[in-house]
């Protein structure tokens, strides 16, 4: 009998990754859509609660507005940002690469030498002036084109399915559970309530303690920068805080990212001079934010929305980066919490496990 209850038990496991790698966008669109649900889900909740006259505000006009609400937030973000990130590109993609090179070179003597050791000027004009064309004839640029239509309608769609499924999570926020109530074994209806009840309320403080994280570094960054006069800002800071979801590689993209930035805009106004001490500003301006976020901002806010010691969360996701990558790094930690909040209602038997989810409160 315990062996015919195994054997069910894999074949379970082997048609859910099944049904995973099938359907692999559909699973996608589920997960940004429950993440949604988990930031939106206080606002609904706390709009349910409220009366007009004697009647309350129908659960359909809740999760519309809060809906609405998380759309107007995203779309002013890059309202702000898509204008000046645009017209960095046109400013980039029109530059006299060769010209840019030979000025921001004269500003740093030492590398000037070393370069030439390779060549001369004229030879590197012209390995530089081959490389771009390469890249940008006509076959790269019409591939690159039909490539954005592509994933236009691709992402288009995506973005339908999510806010479809995501407003009928706010409307029905017991679909979830009903639903996975119905494939759960009999007799474990009561541990599997708790678990999606903790899950949603651990869950939901984790995904809004990492937004008031983004939205800390964000400000951080865009008012440093502006009292340091450096340009593009706003958008520097539009990726610092988009990138801190993925932990530790994420500042080295935003460094890169920034300082590219911060050089090309001191090109577009002809201040070369400007370029070496724009480098030193943006570096250890992010170098100083970054450290104060991962030693302070993170440790407190993650330990507190999962109830896990910092040194805890930064093994967790060591470990994550070295099975799967930057996609593991950024999954880990909530992943970590539904093992944590499983071993707690099944697991507390095996001393290991006892010990990692003690501090759950079911």
């Amino acid at each position: 009998m315990k062996l015919n209850i195994n054997v069910w038990r894999i074949i379970g496991v082997l048609a859910l990754i099944f049904f995973v790698l099938i359907f692999f966008k559909i699973v996608i669109y589920l997960l940004i859509s429950l993440v949604l649900f988990l930031l939106g889900s206080p606002v609904t909740y706390r709009l349910n609660r409220v009366k007009i006259g004697s009647k309350k505000i129908p659960n359909s006009i809740s999760a519309l507005f809060t809906l609405v609400l998380i759309i107007s937030i995203l779309f002013g973000f890059f309202y702000l940002i898509i204008p000046p990130l645009a017209s960095e590109i046109d400013f980039l993609y029109g530059l006299n690469f060769y010209e840019v090179m030979h000025n921001t070179l004269n500003q740093f003597p030492s590398f000037k030498s070393l370069l030439l050791k390779f060549g001369s000027e004229e030879a590197i004009k012209q390995n530089v002036t081959e490389q771009l064309s390469g890249f940008m004839s006509a076959n790269n640029i019409g591939f690159i084109v039909n490539n954005i239509f592509a994933y236009f309608s691709t992402i288009t769609a995506g973005i339908l399915c999510v806010l479809f499924i995501t407003f009928f999570l706010l409307r029905d926020s017991n679909i979830v559970k009903e639903s996975i109530l119905v494939i759960t074994p009999s007799g474990y209806e009561n541990a599997t309530s708790d678990i999606l009840r903790t899950s949603k309320k651990m869950l939901s403080k984790y995904f809004t303690g990492l937004f008031l994280d983004m939205v800390i570094v964000g400000t951080t960054v865009l008012v440093s920068l502006s009292i340091l006069g450096i340009k593009n800002a706003l958008v520097i800071a539009f990726f610092a805080s988009i990138l801190n979801v993925i932990p530790y590689i994420g500042s080295m993209i935003t460094v890169i990212i920034a300082l590219t930035l911060g050089v090309s805009s001191c090109i577009s106004t002809g201040s070369y001079e400007l370029i070496s001490p724009t480098i030193y500003k943006i570096f250890f301006t992010l170098l100083s934010i970054n450290l104060l976020d991962g030693f302070i901002l993170q440790p407190f806010i993650f330990s507190n929305s999962v109830k896990a010691h910092p040194l805890e969360i930064f093994l967790v996701t060591l470990m994550a980066a070295s099975l799967g990558g930057v996609f593991a790094m950024v999954v880990a930690l909530p992943t970590y919490t539904l093992i944590r909040i499983v071993a707690k209602e099944f697991l507390t038997h095996l001393k290991f496990f006892k010990k990692i989810s003690e501090k759950i409160n079911s």
